[in-house]
């Protein structure tokens, strides 16, 4: 992985989550937090950020409801990403 996209992955991933979750960004972030359990993101906070995945990253939906249980942490969400769009 070319670590210079995955920042800029990274980088728009706290983006979104912040988007979504307004409080988030006033939180120190790091990759191990996990999205539901220390971020509170609920199921209708995971689909409205796959949908913004959809249209910022152009992240397939469906490629991403399939690698759902592999997506805990804010690093396991950029992996996928990154995954799921070839490091665009």
């Amino acid at each position: 992985m070319n670590l210079f996209r995955e920042r800029g992955t990274r980088r728009r991933v706290t983006k979104l989550l912040a988007q979504i979750r307004p409080d988030v960004a006033a939180m120190p972030i790091h990759g191990g937090l996990r999205l539901e359990q220390e971020l509170g993101l609920d199921s209708l906070a995971m689909a409205a950020l796959a949908v913004r995945l959809h249209e910022e990253l152009k992240v397939d939906l469906m490629a991403l409801a399939e690698r759902r249980q592999q997506i805990q942490t804010i690093d396991d969400l950029v992996k996928v990403v990154e995954e799921l769009t070839n490091g665009a």
